[in-house]
């Protein structure tokens, strides 16, 4: 048998990894959230999705001098921080100490965005997280085969690329999909220019930082997003008001969002409607209390978007959120599948016009003979 010590394993950060797996019941019971047994098995399982975006961004896919793009929400299975269905997310980690070039293709993508941050959400990082720089599909040159590319480095100026501040840390790239069952673009690529090809080993040291990270990262995660929630569920229930952003939370540049809480007793409806700005993109998502989008990969529809909602003949577009189909003529029903409450987000991007007036109204379901109107 070996001695840890003797091979330098990283045992105490192992240790503080299974702590925080062992404690992770009795503090998740403490963090606010509807007693319902789906929220409290989302919620648990929510950790360990953390838990593996940890690792991945904290081990696997850590170090800006060898970088490469993994999936914080990836595939609708694992899904961070209020995603939408109708979105690819990718990102990887820079520094300005090095200069990159990302290559790509927009065929089957509507549109992109790229953008810098600094800090991350792990909790322990005390980088204050900041918007660097971004650049979406309107001011990138595309060739006629749908092909570009991007020089990301440092004191970076002109077109297609992005400027890296001295505490820029990571590159997030959103890529919106007409239907993301369907819609498959190609993989993003990036490299760094000059230096060596290969990484060095891993060693004990970085995977004792990495775990740690990776660790705290999940739980820091759960909890913040809990209590988030719970304050929207206080002040915005079934309401869809302006978002409160103070710019740290890694949200794209230029988006406009309304944010809230729903809550449909059984028998109910929620209505959303409103009259979408011309020629900007919008995407209505309804989540479970974890800020995830509902499960989407087998045809269910719990979202819209500009690309697959249709405005009735004055223009306005009506959803309804119920556990049955409403059966409203005009109307787009999304499905709840088993939840009662949760977040809702309205996002707009390309906007330049003031958000919609959007009203919200939860409302009685009626009978065979009058489905969908007020009592």
């Amino acid at each position: 048998m070996i001695s840890p010590e003797r091979v330098h394993l990283p045992v105490e950060a192992f240790t503080f990894l299974a702590d925080t797996i062992r404690d992770f019941p009795e503090k998740f019971a403490q963090l606010p959230m509807p007693e319902h047994a789906i929220d409290a098995a989302e919620g648990s399982r929510l950790f360990l999705r953390y838990l593996s975006i940890g690792i991945d961004q904290f081990i696997e896919y850590a170090d800006p001098a060898y970088p490469d793009f993994y999936q914080k929400t990836r595939a609708g299975v694992r899904k961070f921080a209020g995603d939408s269905p109708a979105q690819l997310y990718d990102a990887c980690p820079v520094s300005s100490e090095y200069q990159y070039i990302v290559t790509g293709n927009m065929l089957e993508t509507k549109l992109i965005e790229f953008t810098v941050y600094s800090g991350d959400l792990s909790g322990a990082n005390k980088t204050p997280r900041r918007l660097i720089d971004a650049i979406t599909e309107e001011d990138i040159d595309t060739g006629p085969d749908g092909n570009f590319t991007l020089t990301i480095a440092a004191g970076h100026v002109g077109g297609n690329g992005l400027r890296l501040d001295d505490d820029a840390s990571s590159l997030s790239v959103r890529r919106y999909l007409r239907d993301p069952r369907l819609d498959k673009p190609r993989p993003l690529s990036i490299r760094r220019v000059g230096g060596p090809v290969n990484p060095p080993p891993v060693t004990a040291d970085t995977l004792a930082v990495g775990l740690e990270r990776a660790a705290q990262f999940a739980w820091f995660n759960t909890r913040i997003w809990a209590e988030w929630v719970s304050k929207d569920k206080a002040e915005k229930l079934n309401q869809l008001t302006l978002m409160h952003d103070s710019g740290d939370i890694f949200t794209p540049a230029g988006h406009k969002y309304l944010n809230g809480y729903w809550s449909i007793p059984e028998g109910h409806a929620l209505r959303i409607s409103f009259t979408p700005p011309g020629g900007a993109y919008w995407s209505f998502v309804p989540m479970n209390y974890w800020m995830e989008s509902l499960e989407w990969r087998f045809g269910n529809r719990v979202y819209a978007t500009s690309f697959d909602t249709k405005a009735d003949k004055t223009g306005r577009i009506e959803l309804v959120l119920a556990h049955r189909d409403p059966k409203i003529p005009g109307a787009t029903w999304l499905e709840t599948l088993g939840h009662s409450e949760g977040a809702m987000a309205f996002r707009f991007a390309r906007c330049d016009n003031e958000l919609p007036d959007t009203t919200v109204e939860l409302f009685r379901l009626e009978t065979d003979s009058g489905k969908g109107r007020n009592r």
